[in-house]
């Protein structure tokens, strides 16, 4: 059998007009041209589906009976073929992806919700992580993508740069540092400190900061929510370090933030996939807005 879509397409649709001219007008086609389409139909079922005469055309017995067998089917696929080509274009599908909590509920949440508004048919799965569980995710094909920071390259991920956020130190704003615009990572040596768990990028930076300046020591403190942290810097049992995108989404009554001396606690963050695995079309609209979104923000930022 080697009927094509398009034959199907213009039987139904000269069916339903009752007109070859009217279907013909449908599918942008000349009417030579489309008689000629259903002609080679008829040939290749070995059966006449139209009776035309100079002033009607109807369907033959043959013709009702292969309408009713190829009607359903056929809207069926075009359907499928609406589906799909929606899911190529970013309009329809599935997304799953995975974010740091401390850009999740600031610009990615902020992003998706514009996704959604434009697009409502993408079921999408956001899971929140700490960075080196987000990078698993991503190498394990659990996730489409990830938003992250990737600071040592690896050679199964690709890594798209969207911006950078600054690691701020955190303590009462009746703390004597604040007097000072930068802290050096000695002063507060002696501090106590409460700090994310293993795995947060956050904390991999503060700890590289010791590091750099000879300093071994673990945290006081260690917590797995950021609220939870910032509650304890108030209550004046600890001083911590926090990514300035999650310091200005939270409640920050009580509390100031310097920057600290060289080494300075920078991260990228950034898209994270697979090398095999492009990203597919819905996934590619939404980063697409991240992107856009990132960028109206440095612009607004530099005016």
């Amino acid at each position: 059998m080697n009927i094509k879509f398009r034959q199907l397409q213009g039987f139904v649709a000269a069916a339903k007009a009752g007109s070859f001219t009217g279907a013909a007008s449908q599918m942008a086609i000349t009417q030579p041209a489309f008689s000629q389409l259903i002609r080679e139909l008829e040939s290749e079922l070995r059966v006449k589906l139209f009776d035309r005469t100079t002033r009607r055309m109807e369907l033959t017995e043959a013709g009702h009976r292969f309408l009713a067998m190829v009607e359903r089917p056929f809207d069926d696929l075009h359907e499928a073929y609406k589906h799909v080509t929606e899911m190529a274009a970013g309009t329809r599908g599935r997304m799953a992806f995975a974010s740091l909590h401390s850009v999740a509920f600031g610009f990615v949440i902020q992003a998706l919700a514009r996704f959604k508004l434009r697009y409502p048919a993408i079921n999408v799965r956001l899971i929140e992580s700490n960075n080196s569980d987000l990078v698993e995710r991503v190498l394990n094909r659990e996730v489409d993508f990830g938003i992250g920071t990737l600071p040592v390259p690896r050679r199964e991920l690709t890594f798209r740069k969207l911006l950078d956020d600054e690691v701020l130190l955190v303590y009462p704003a009746s703390h004597p540092f604040a007097k000072q615009r930068n802290v050096g990572w000695r002063d507060v040596a002696s501090e106590p400190v409460v700090l994310m768990p293993k795995g947060s990028s956050a904390r991999e930076l503060a700890e590289r900061g010791f590091a750099a300046s000879h300093i071994t020591r673990d945290p006081d403190y260690e917590v797995v929510n950021m609220v939870t942290a910032l509650s304890m810097v108030r209550a004046r049992l600890a001083i911590t370090f926090m990514s300035a995108l999650a310091f200005k989404q939270l409640n920050t009554k009580g509390l100031r933030t310097s920057r600290m001396r060289e080494p300075r606690p920078i991260r990228s963050i950034g898209i994270i996939a697979r090398v095999d695995r492009p990203l597919s079309g819905v996934a590619q609209t939404y980063v697409d807005l991240l992107v856009s979104a990132t960028q109206q923000g440095a612009s607004v930022k530099r005016s």
